[in-house]
């Protein structure tokens, strides 16, 4: 049986997960917990491990809202003249709204090919390299 200070620690942990955007470390801080308590407890208790898993979730919704929001919505920076604040300016990010294509429409996603042909080739040339006891070029160098 539990006791109530290990449900109490537990509770906090996972309230501290959806808050610090799923870093487990910041929540075990937050909760004054070990992480490898945390760990141990959610290896032993299912219940805890699937709690765990969902706050994980909403922590990561948080922070998606977060990105869409400076994205789309900006962030107001101070602007400075003479060390004093002169007005203010709203900051987009570029950056955050390509991630999110990214994530969400395949189109977006960089491309890599990969010729498993050549590349197996070039594993079989240097493997005989190396049987032959030739010296073999280190680091993609031919």
């Amino acid at each position: 049986m539990e006791d109530r200070f290990a449900k109490e620690k537990k509770r906090t942990f996972l309230a501290s997960l959806v808050q610090a955007g799923g870093n487990v470390s910041t929540a075990c801080d937050e909760a004054g917990l070990n992480r490898r308590t945390a760990y141990l407890w959610r290896a032993a208790d299912k219940s805890f491990a699937e709690a765990w898993d969902d706050a994980l979730n909403l922590g990561l919704d948080e922070l998606e809202s977060e990105a869409r929001r400076r994205a789309f919505d900006g962030v107001e920076e101070p602007v400075f003249y003479k060390g004093e604040v002169c007005g203010h300016i709203r900051r987009y990010s570029d950056s955050l709204i390509m991630f999110m294509l990214k994530a969400y429409r395949p189109q977006f996603r960089d491309r890599v090919t990969i010729d498993v042909n050549a590349v197996d080739s070039e594993i079989e040339q240097r493997l005989a390299q190396l049987a032959s006891g030739s010296e073999i070029a280190i680091s993609g160098e031919n």
